[in-house]
């Protein structure tokens, strides 16, 4: 496979993450980096683009077939061939945004889910900087500070709760997209734990934890024992590690 550079549009990532479309997306990139935007309809490609994406033959023979039937791609039966259609017809044709995109380049679709992923995060972490310069509120129980004056370069707070808030989904699957940008090294991760302070400033004995944890129930999860004193979780801090450009295709 020859190198690959793409700029995908943002809302498309977003797309196949969230409807489980991550390796449909990879291998409707792969046919068109591949080709001048035209394939031939012969199916004995399909073993190769399966060696290409890591996937089984049955697996791209079935995706081409709902390619045609969603019409990512559409039939040329004269000529015998497929057309891949654009990112910018694909976006019109799925009602989503393609002004800003992320720049994709690999030599294989190996850390497809994970870059997709990460762009995913990245996208919200914009909006949500956006809300706070506007200086709206997005707090999200305590998570969503918007003091940033002691963060790393590029830092900045993405709290779980709030990415699931945002994109509709549950906590547990904001947490999988998380993860799953971490592993393929999209996004580098900080936590933050400070120690619990009561209405007068003063710290919170460690011995109050299960005080604490009735009183606030919605906060358990996020209380820790430390030697002398309560601790909390704060949501994490996270750098992504992909290039966002405006790019309307």
């Amino acid at each position: 496979m020859n190198l690959l550079y793409t700029t995908i549009p943002i809302k498309l990532c977003e797309y196949a993450v969230l409807n489980r479309k991550i390796n449909q997306l990879a291998l409707y990139i792969h046919l068109k980096h591949n080709s001048d935007g035209e394939v031939s309809f012969d199916k004995s490609n399909y073993k190769h683009y399966a060696v290409d994406i890591g996937r089984s033959e049955k697996w791209v023979r079935k995706t081409m077939d709902w390619f045609i039937e969603e019409e990512w791609i559409t039939v040329n039966s004269k000529r015998n061939v497929l057309r891949i259609i654009s990112y910018k017809n694909l976006c019109v044709k799925l009602n989503i945004s393609n002004c800003r995109s992320a720049i994709y380049e690999n030599e294989d679709f190996r850390d497809f889910k994970g870059f997709c992923c990460a762009v995913v995060i990245a996208n919200q972490i914009s909006k949500k900087r956006f809300i706070e310069k506007k200086g709206w509120s997005v707090s999200i129980m305590g998570d969503a500070s918007t003091n940033h004056s002691n963060f790393y370069k590029g830092f900045y707070t993405m709290p779980i709760f709030y990415l699931a808030l945002r994109l509709k989904i549950s906590p547990s699957r904001a947490n999988n997209i998380k993860q799953m940008a971490l592993k393929w090294g999209y996004l580098d991760l900080k936590k933050q734990i400070r120690i619990l302070q009561d209405d007068n400033g003063n710290k919170v004995s460690k011995n109050l934890y299960k005080t604490y944890k009735m009183a606030f129930p919605e906060l358990a999860g996020r209380f820790r024992k430390g030697k002398k004193y309560l601790r909390i979780m704060e949501a994490d801090i996270m750098k992504v590690e992909v290039v966002v450009k405006m790019k309307r295709l």
